[in-house]
């Protein structure tokens, strides 16, 4: 079973608060992703990273696209460089729309996206085209994640159509926090993927987080 983990991360100006501590959680979601593989080798693990700053889709950018997690390199301050404003849409409808076309049929995605304010700068995609693109991609099969912080991200994700949700801290210790949190939540994930599997069914997940995690 092939799962592609992807990753939609805010560059915007307000992440240099908390530059270094996403870094290091990037980081260690990629750990994760090593060790789950090592445990589970029949599931073949891939990574996309995308960040998005600036205004419109000119300011997403792809960091790593579809790389096998054992050739994956870590991220560094060479890939993230925040500044600027928070094109969410764009980032979510540019590269969910890209991959759809990429990822084979029956192929399972987790994707998440981590920001800490809300949409203020995108050109080409809306709310009510972003709520569309969700409910194509869950009926897929797809399970989307959304991690905020300075807003209620479970309301907004609800807003959005997404069922898997996480509230952060934008501090050190919130972001660290998170991402210890965001990797159990991966590695529910991809359990059930594959028991849904074995089980000859490909389901949208719904409930990754523990409920004292929201």
């Amino acid at each position: 079973m092939n799962i592609y983990n992807v990753i939609i991360l805010d560059e915007s100006g307000s992440m240099s608060a908390i530059y270094k501590e996403t870094l290091s959680s990037m980081n260690e979601v990629l750990n994760g992703i090593r060790r789950d593989q090592e445990d589970h080798p029949d599931q073949k693990n891939f990574v996309t990273i995308v960040t998005f700053e600036g205004e419109g889709v000119k300011g997403v950018k792809t960091r790593r696209d579809r790389v096998p997690i054992a050739s994956i390199k870590d991220f560094t301050e060479e890939d993230y460089r925040p500044g600027a404003c928070t094109p969410l849409y764009d980032a979510m409808g540019k590269t969910l729309n890209e991959l759809e076309t990429l990822v084979p049929e029956g192929d399972r995605v987790l994707a998440t996206v981590i920001t800490d304010g809300y949409e203020n700068s995108s050109e080409e995609y809306s709310g009510r085209t972003i709520k569309a693109l969700v409910d194509r991609l869950r009926a897929k099969g797809w399970t989307l994640a959304y991690i905020g912080a300075n807003q209620d991200a479970v309301g907004v994700a609800r807003e959005l159509h997404i069922s898997n949700a996480l509230n952060f801290d934008a501090t050190g210790e919130g972001v660290e926090l998170m991402s210890i949190k965001w990797s159990r939540a991966r590695s529910k994930a991809c359990a059930k993927m594959k028991e849904q599997d074995l089980a000859g069914v490909c389901g949208s997940l719904t409930d990754i987080f523990d409920e004292d995690d929201e």
